[in-house]
């Protein structure tokens, strides 16, 4: 119960004041699936459910590339100031914002841990299909960002037997996953020929930089292209501004071995299969094996203003 309620904590920890930035109010369907076995199988336990997110739209007339957004453990409700700050420098590239929500429609209040990765994996992909179709996004100029959790699905939605299962092989334009755990990846290391780039923070102990270090060396060796910066002396969350500080009650993994999902769509981690289980069941398990507590956060303003101008310049890359 500490390490889930330190989950928790340091969600909200991460999360920022709402902002004033007008918006479009946007709807998609998905599932809340409780394993990628659920997906590769295309049977999920969970009926249909209707998410909503915020797209902002430069403000003139015609189509747009769009960034999309995705959260991170804490609830998006409390938009982080520097959504606002990335939503400015977007527009003035003629780029629009999209920033998803898995809890809210889902009434998910507490306890956000709870919803795996699969679930937020499958959102990602259904977000794709509803932006693809929107009249004032060009579809072929979409690009993904996202944090720790957010940033695990940033590269998630790269594999391409996803692909084909959810969004008909359409794929993001590019890819930028910020501090995202690597320790849980794909077996297959083949991802779709599409940039990415990994920001990570040197001295990260809630997400380890050694495995997003190894994960993106395996990746290019099997010919991908991808790239990672690592923001030296940084921790994780860095991308709001906040004081260091060390939370002894937040749960972490960097005592398990790293792993990976199999063809079935189960996890081998801790150097065992965890079969026929949903990964609620399965993170509980290794928690229980390996899990360890205390981590720390903190980010300057040199540091998040390099984020900002990091994403702007890949996105105003790749997708213009």
């Amino acid at each position: 119960m500490k390490k889930l309620l330190g989950i928790v904590v340091l969600g909200f920890i991460l999360s920022g004041n709402a902002f004033a930035t007008s918006s479009i109010k946007i709807n998609y369907e998905s599932h809340t699936a409780v394993s990628f076995n659920e997906i590769f199988n295309n049977n999920y336990s969970s009926k249909p459910v209707t998410l909503s997110g915020d797209l902002y739209l430069p403000k003139k007339e015609g189509k747009f590339p769009v960034v999309y957004i995705q959260h991170g453990t804490g609830h998006v409700k409390n938009k982080k100031k520097v959504f606002k700050k990335i939503i400015a420098e977007m527009h003035k590239e003629n780029i629009a914002v999209f920033i998803g929500d898995s809890y809210t429609k889902r009434k998910i209040t507490k306890d956000f841990w709870k919803l795996g990765l699969a679930a937020r994996v499958l959102d990602g992909l259904n977000i794709l299909n509803t932006l693809s179709k929107h009249k004032n996004i060009d579809k072929d100029k979409i690009g993904i960002t996202g944090y720790s959790y957010g940033g695990m699905v940033a590269f998630f939605t790269a594999y391409p037997k996803l692909l084909d299962l959810v969004t008909n092989g359409k794929s993001f334009a590019a890819y930028m996953p910020v501090y995202p755990g690597c320790d849980v990846v794909f077996k297959d290391m083949k991802l779709v020929n599409k940039p990415m780039l990994m920001l990570h923070a040197e001295l990260d102990d809630y997400a380890p930089t050694i495995d997003c270090i190894n994960y993106v060396k395996k990746l290019q060796e099997h010919g991908n292209s991808v790239e990672l910066k690592i923001y030296k002396g940084a921790h994780h969350g860095f991308i709001k501004i906040m004081k260091k500080e060390y939370l002894e009650s937040v749960g972490n993994f960097r005592n398990c071995k790293p792993g990976y999902v199999d063809e079935e769509g189960y996890w081998f981690y801790n150097n065992k299969s965890w079969k026929n289980m949903t990964e609620l069941e399965t993170v509980s398990a290794i928690y229980k094996e390996c899990g360890a507590q205390g981590v720390t956060i903190g980010g300057t303003a040199e540091q998040q203003q390099q984020a900002i101008t990091d994403t702007v310049n890949f996105f105003k890359k790749h997708l213009k």
